[in-house]
């Protein structure tokens, strides 16, 4: 029994020598951990506990050199952040950039967490000072050592959204010039940004650059291919083109992801008119409609094709109701067609009153027509080649006219 004792002493013995040998690298190992999660504190009581449990000088000083390391990093981020609490913007940059240095020369691949703060901080430094796209691109570089810290990306979000949003101001005021450079600084901080793509194309085509608008469009429903508004915007701008097979495509792409976006049901039925495709494009023009009872385009053209079918009731239905802004001068011209076609002379010179009192030109020659011929059917001659003389102040209506009060004149 004492022999087995004395064995039992000695094994424990060696265990404990085993085990003080190997806690210094156990601490390390914590060490090196918490400096990769960027907790500093944790990282130096464990540096400092695996020093007192060194078992020899040597092993001492390789973690004293280890730790003294991630002390002078702590040291310069401290007195970067210090400097940038002063504003003293160049003190501060150079000794984030002296601790990403540090990082750099250490042969350690813990430090992702660490260099992602001192590139963030440089470009806090940036952002202060007016720089933004450098503020964005520390931003950029600083998401890479760090893809979960979610700050950095909404740091480029603030840039990119600063940029955005002067480009509104600008555009508001119509200086499109400024609007477009800020729109194109809001891109390149952000080159997956739809939205400032199709701002950009927007002042493109206003520009008369329809390439460069189709080019900016693309690059929108790239970015983001729920952007229904620059879905929208590419099928309009194919339409004006001329190129109608593109356009039904991105207009249809457009109402898939939004079926409640009338405009793109609009150019729809005006590309499937253009086509003489009358019952898509009805379809389509209803569907405008019955998103937006308001909307004063789609009835103008709905009630032309109507006119063009001499479906004069079913004009008079579609448009009789209409009320305030959705009354324009050609809903109420066409109305006034449809009057006249179908005897009703009074509501005739109403309708073509009223589309008189609310067009830009005040003399409009279509209207003038519907207004002679109304009162015309209301035996109101002399009244008539009043108005039929104003429409022959139009030369694409002159000879109209003027066939109509030889009509009169001669008694016909």
């Amino acid at each position: 029994m004492k022999k087995l004792a004395i064995s039992a002493l000695i094994l424990a013995s060696l265990f404990g020598q085993a085990l003080a040998q190997y806690q210094d690298e156990v601490l390390v190992t914590q060490a090196r951990a918490a400096i990769k999660n960027f907790n500093i504190v944790t990282a130096d009581s464990a540096y400092k506990a695996a020093m007192k449990a060194a078992q020899d000088e040597d092993r001492y000083n390789e973690i004293q050199k280890e730790w003294s390391i991630l002390e002078q990093i702590n040291v310069r981020l401290t007195d970067g952040g210090r400097a940038l609490g002063r504003a003293e913007y160049d003190d501060a940059y150079k000794k984030y950039g002296e601790a990403i240095a540090q990082m750099d020369s250490s042969p350690l691949d813990i430090w992702g967490r660490f260099k992602g703060e001192a590139l963030f901080s440089m470009g806090v430094v940036h952002f202060r000072q007016d720089q933004p796209l450098k503020a964005a691109e520390k931003y950029r570089e600083a998401s890479k050592f760090n893809p979960e810290e979610e700050k950095y990306d909404k740091a480029v979000q603030q840039v990119r959204n600063q940029h955005y949003s002067e480009g509104h101001k600008y555009l508001r005021r119509k200086d499109y010039q400024s609007a477009r450079i800020e729109y194109e600084k809001s891109v390149a901080v952000d080159p997956t940004f739809a939205s400032g793509y199709y701002q950009l194309a927007y002042i493109a085509k206003r520009a008369g650059d329809l390439s460069a608008a189709e080019g900016y469009y693309l690059e929108a429903v790239t970015s983001d291919g729920t952007h229904y508004k620059a879905w929208y915007g590419l099928g309009n701008l194919y339409s004006e083109m001329g190129n109608n097979s593109k356009a039904i495509e991105s207009l249809k792409t457009s109402i898939s992801i939004n079926p409640k976006y009338e405009k793109a049901y609009y150019v729809l039925g005006k590309v499937y008119e253009s086509q003489k495709s009358i019952a898509p494009a009805i379809s389509n023009l209803k569907k405008a409609i019955e998103v937006d009872n308001k909307y004063s385009l789609a009835y103008e053209l709905l009630a032309k094709i109507y006119i063009d079918q001499e479906k004069y009731d079913t004009t008079i239905s579609l448009l009789s109701g209409l009320t305030g802004s959705t009354v324009t001068y050609k809903t109420s011209y066409h109305l006034a067609q449809a009057y006249n076609a179908k005897g009703n002379y009074s509501a005739a010179l109403t309708a073509a009153s009223t589309s008189l009192a609310k067009a830009n030109k005040k003399n409009w020659a279509p209207a003038q027509i519907e207004k002679g011929d109304a009162l015309k059917g209301l035996g109101r001659n002399k009244e008539a080649i009043a108005s039929y003389r104003l429409a022959t102040n139009d030369a694409r209506w002159k000879n109209t006219g003027d066939h109509l009060i030889d009509q009169l004149m001669n008694g016909k």
